[in-house]
């Protein structure tokens, strides 16, 4: 009995050294009979001060100046997502990953000041990381000037203090990314596209043009490039006609990049050929980047309208419900990336000319004729709303005028028009040009975004089929003698997104599009450099 009291009073003296360990002493836990949790050290304020972050200075008066990151759990897990963090497109080295993996690595031989040093970088990269994860590395609004997205605020320190004080920082974090389908969808683009080898293969001259059966020292090198993508059989022959089989797999490339897949290989299918790995993978990480600067909640019921796609789809309850096609601004006059809320749709619209199109269309061609106002079927009034004859219109006075075109089948905006709220004062509708419809390239309007099957979209948005159903619509638009302007407000929420993706993932297919307003290269640019 003896012999069991000394030995547990030998086990209590045994804790009772090792809780006494200073914290410049280094101990390996494989050794310990307990479990003893690292203690915290004192920071100066005025070492944290002197970096001059006031989000860094709040986050550590909230610890009271004592390092946080005693865990080596967490630390391992922050330094795993920051070095994985291409995975979303981000760039490792923007938080000195390479920097604190050394330090983790020689943690226990870490002097006091040392690891200080190590506690406030690692809040600092994983601040900076929570904020890029959220909304984006780079901001929108100093980028651009025609882009009304919603600024998004991230509360990295709220963050940060969930993940440490509630113990879940994978759920937290899996929280910060877009919760969009097609940002996961990007992401496996991006594993896809990284997975494929390394090949130089030759470029393609854009002048040259093939038609089925031609022959040319230039097609080997279309095949390899079919070859690399996957479009084409790898049991080809790298003949120098371009035959059947090398036929079907350009109209499959074809499809994939938004192109018309009718075989024939002419510029722009040449100049998609000629895109490299490297440049593709630029073209996704610019993408999801963008995607990073959408609102967190695009709602239940929403329209994306994807610009460089042509292409304007209907969500409800998580799944896409309707594609209509869309055109959009010519590059002189973009369509800007906007988030919004639809408030009413009105039928027949008249149209009031916006000032770009006064400016740049109407006045230099009535300075020439005045019957451009009777041609395209406008009507000038004035200040008092009374109308004025173009026989006395004068351009010194062009701007005291509203010019108006009445509802018609021939009006500008068609027989449908959807309202939403912002400052460029764009819109969805109809147009009186919808063989422009059956182009491939569709950067065609003076801004607003005109919709193909607009009457459709319109029944599905009203939601109201006892006095809105399809039928009663179309009876409402083709009284073309006495059409009547008539608006209908919408009975439920439902938001509007128009986005910028020029590439994603489609039933495993990557998908690529042209970049219409350029603006990839320059974007990625910005987020490396």
């Amino acid at each position: 009995m003896k012999k069991h009291y000394f030995f547990v009073l030998f086990l209590l003296f045994i804790a009772q050294e090792l809780y006494s360990v200073t914290i410049t002493e280094t101990f390996s836990y494989r050794h310990a009979l307990v479990f003893i949790q690292e203690p915290k050290i004192k920071i100066d304020s005025t070492l944290i001060i002197s970096y001059k972050d006031s989000i860094l200075t709040s986050f550590y008066k909230k610890k009271r100046f004592k390092t946080a990151w005693d865990s080596k759990k967490n630390r391992d897990f922050v330094l795993h997502e920051m070095t994985q963090s291409f995975a979303e497109g981000l760039e490792p080295n923007d938080y000195y990953v390479a920097y604190l993996n050394r330090l983790e690595s020689n943690f226990e031989s870490l002097s006091t000041n040392q690891i200080v040093e190590y506690d406030i970088q690692l809040t600092r990269s994983f601040q900076k990381f929570i904020s890029h994860l959220n909304k984006g590395k780079l901001n929108p609004y100093q980028l651009y000037d025609d882009w009304d997205l919603g600024k998004k605020n991230t509360d990295v320190n709220a963050v940060l203090f969930e993940c440490l004080e509630n113990d879940n920082f994978s759920e937290t974090i899996e929280k910060l990314k877009p919760q969009l389908i097609m940002y996961q969808k990007l992401k496996s683009a991006l594993v896809k596209l990284n997975e494929l080898p390394e090949t130089q293969i030759d470029q393609i001259d854009p002048r040259e043009k093939f038609t089925p059966n031609t022959t040319s020292k230039s097609i080997p090198n279309i095949k390899r490039k079919l070859l690399f993508w996957g479009d084409l059989k790898k049991d080809t022959l790298l003949t120098k006609t371009y035959d059947k089989q090398t036929q079907a797999a350009i109209k499959i490339f074809q499809q994939r990049h938004g192109l018309k897949p009718d075989g024939v290989i002419g510029k722009s299918t040449i100049e998609a050929l000629n895109y490299s790995k490297n440049q593709r993978i630029e073209q996704v990480v610019v993408n999801l980047e963008r995607l990073r600067w959408l609102p967190n909640e695009l709602g239940n019921h929403y329209l994306v309208v994807n610009l460089p796609d042509y292409t304007l789809t209907v969500y409800k309850d998580k799944d896409s419900l309707f594609l209509h096609k869309i055109i959009i601004g010519k590059d002189s006059r973009k369509t800007p990336l906007l988030s919004s809320q639809l408030t009413n749709i009105v039928l027949n619209p008249n149209w009031t000319v916006p000032p770009t199109i006064l400016k740049e269309d109407i006045f230099p061609e009535a300075r020439k004729s005045r019957s451009v106002f009777s041609r395209k079927g406008l009507h000038i009034y004035d200040s008092k709303n009374r109308i004025v004859s173009p026989s006395k219109w004068r351009m010194a006075d062009a701007k005291k005028y509203r010019y108006v075109q009445n509802p018609s089948k021939n009006n500008s905006l068609g027989l449908m028009k959807i309202n939403f709220n912002n400052n460029y004062a764009v819109y969805l509708h109809d147009t009186n040009h919808r063989d422009y419809f059956t182009k491939d390239f569709r950067a065609l309007s003076s801004g607003c975004v005109r919709v193909e099957h607009p009457l459709e979209l319109a029944e599905h948005l009203i939601n109201d089929a006892e006095n809105w159903s399809l039928e009663k619509i179309h009876e409402a638009t083709t009284n073309y003698k006495k059409p009547k302007t008539t608006s209908i407000d919408l009975l439920e929420p439902i938001f509007v997104h128009f986005i910028y993706t020029t590439s994603w993932l489609e039933n495993d297919t990557l998908q690529f599009r042209e970049d219409v307003y350029c603006l990839d290269a320059e974007l990625y640019a910005k987020l490396r450099y």
